[in-house]
């Protein structure tokens, strides 16, 4: 497992690993969405942030993860997806529209920190699934999910391998 930490509010590098705020995505993506409409952006995992702890090489090398959430579950439903090309667009206007759906701050950016004990970990191994990602908003600077409780992204390995983010589930733990 690779420990985080969400921190540095409003310092967030846009190439960067980060929560919230404005993601910087492939300008296809701006122009035309591939996440659902009433889904906010939560985080983009820039792969090179990773470099040297992926020590089973479950992810590619180089890359984005992006995290898309549901704004209007009682649970998270996170959506996942991935690039390969390097982004080249701010997408300023990816969470508009959900400051009066939702109680949390969206707009503000916060530096993800791999490799420190925080406030979740990405990589975990349980069975015959991959956790992506487990999430505890207590823990965190950011406000988002705190009535939630930990969350996590799990993913079966051989999806994983065959890049098909597709099959990732969401739950709540």
């Amino acid at each position: 497992m690779i420990g985080f930490t969400v921190c540095d509010k409003g310092e967030a590098e846009y190439e960067g690993s980060r929560f919230f705020g404005d993601p910087v995505v492939p300008e296809k993506w701006a122009m035309k969405e591939p996440w659902p409409e009433d889904f906010f952006f939560m985080c983009q995992i820039n792969l090179a942030d990773l470099k040297g702890m992926d020590t089973g090489g479950l992810l590619p090398e180089r890359g984005y993860l992006y995290f898309f959430a549901d704004a209007e579950s009682d649970v998270p439903d996170l959506r996942i997806y991935y690039t390969d090309k390097e982004p080249d667009t701010i997408y300023e206007e990816c969470n508009m529209g959900f400051d009066e759906d939702v109680d949390y701050d969206l707009f503000t950016d916060y530096v993800i920190k791999f490799g420190e004990d925080g406030c979740g970990y990405v990589l975990g191994s349980e069975g015959d699934d991959v956790i992506l990602m487990e999430y505890d908003p207590s823990r965190s600077e950011a406000d988002v999910f705190r009535g939630f409780g930990r969350i996590r992204v799990v993913i079966p390995k051989d999806a994983l391998a065959e890049r098909d983010l597709s099959k990732a589930r969401t739950e709540a733990i």
